[in-house]
């Protein structure tokens, strides 16, 4: 029961798809949607199911952006990359100005199919239907020409041919013969008059053909005579739907015969793959059964070794830091110890009491220079005393 009613709602989603794309194709929108924005066609059933969502998702809603300008509501264009809540919401309150029950959740129209979104796309199509005022016109078969004299022709090339055919069978009594002879007698009859009608054979010629086939033996004569000039071929017509009728026949004849056994077929692997599947499911159930305790056990150990392997990381890390400031103290251990040798070096070679001697013999040189430098400045400034100090009196006596 289940498999049926599973059945025969796909095969309503089936249909609805279907139906969709018919009124998408009365608006069109091969012209003004899919070239305009260089869309690849979709198949009658692409929002039956969820293959691609975020495809399905962006054609849905550019489809309902469509569809939704046909209306005259005002909408942007979907991008690829707009927030898809931001577009279902403004897809939601469209169907409430158009007085759609919004039954539903928003999230079912995230994946782009299913029923929901095919509900969602055939409302807005039969809306947009009803504003553009699609019209509909009366189909009209355009009938060949056929002339009545091919068609006689080729009834008549079929009768031949029967008649030849009887002719050649040899195995019937004289009952049969007779019978035969007479029903060939009326076809030939019917024939002629058909040539008749068509102008092919003059009123005097069919009383005379009539005078001389009265007679039995004349008439077997006269057929066995016009015989191999009666075989004809009979071209097959494609465009006869006789023709098509008997391949239709023929090939559901070997489908049907195919049908039986590829059903058995199908039916044999469907139970064996039934059996097999509950095979591993009730492995399956054991293990989980029988592994258990194990499975929990595994699940402690492997918390702890998350622990251990987190703690190793902390002691590798600080590890590492030791060792770099260790790396440093030595570097600046071996700078020091370069410093106190050359120190050492230095004291013992007695080179630094000859600098400060030098140093001492500067400094009594330099003192020496200031010394003189400081008597000069003195003197000057005794000469500049006295200096103004005479130049008063010499003032006075003058």
């Amino acid at each position: 029961m289940q498999e049926d009613a599973a059945d025969k709602t796909q095969q309503l989603q089936n249909f609805q798809s279907d139906d969709l794309l018919e009124k998408l194709k009365l608006l069109n929108y091969e012209k003004h949607l899919l070239r305009e924005y260089k869309l690849k066609p979709l198949s009658r059933f692409y929002f039956v199911k969820a293959t691609n969502p975020g495809e399905q998702f962006f054609m849905f809603t550019l489809i309902c952006w469509w569809l939704c300008r046909k209306l005259g509501k005002e909408m942007e264009r979907p991008q690829e990359y707009d927030d898809p809540n931001t577009v279902i919401a403004k897809i939601m309150q469209i169907l409430e100005e158009i007085d759609v029950p919004v039954d539903f959740a928003p999230n079912k129209l995230m994946r782009g199919a299913g029923p929901i979104c095919l509900m969602v796309l055939d409302v807005l199509a039969t809306q947009a239907l009803k504003v553009t005022q699609v019209n509909y016109q009366r189909l009209h078969i355009a009938q060949e020409e056929e002339f009545v004299g091919d068609y006689l022709e080729d009834n008549a090339e079929i009768i031949l041919e029967k008649l030849e055919d009887e002719q050649n069978a040899g195995a019937l009594s004289d009952d049969s013969d007779l019978e035969l002879e007479a029903h060939n007698f009326r076809q030939l009859n019917w024939l002629n008059r058909q040539k008749r009608s068509m102008g092919e054979l003059p009123a005097g010629t069919t009383d005379e053909l009539n005078a001389r086939l009265s007679d039995q033996q004349e008439w077997r004569l006269e057929l066995e005579r016009v015989l191999p000039q009666l075989k004809v071929f009979v071209k097959a017509d494609a465009r006869d739907w006789r023709t098509h009728i008997s391949q239709m026949e023929t090939l559901n004849t070997s489908i049907a015969n195919v049908a039986e056994t590829t059903q058995a077929q199908l039916k044999k692997l469907h139970s064996e793959f039934t059996f097999s599947l509950e095979k591993i499911e009730s492995r399956e159930k054991h293990l989980n059964n029988e592994l258990q305790q194990l499975i929990q056990q595994y699940k402690e150990l492997s918390i702890e070794l998350s622990t251990v392997q987190y703690a190793q990381t902390q002691l590798q890390d600080e590890s590492e830091k030791q060792m770099n400031q260790l790396s440093e103290v030595m570097a600046e251990q071996e700078l020091k110890k370069q410093e106190m040798e050359r120190r050492g070096q230095v004291m013992s070679d007695g080179s630094s009491v000859q600098q400060i001697k030098k140093a001492i013999v500067k400094l009594k040189d330099d003192m020496a220079q200031l010394n003189l430098e400081v008597a000069l400045l003195v003197h000057a400034y005794d000469q500049e005393t006295v200096r103004q100090a005479l130049d008063p009196a010499d003032q006075a006596n003058n």
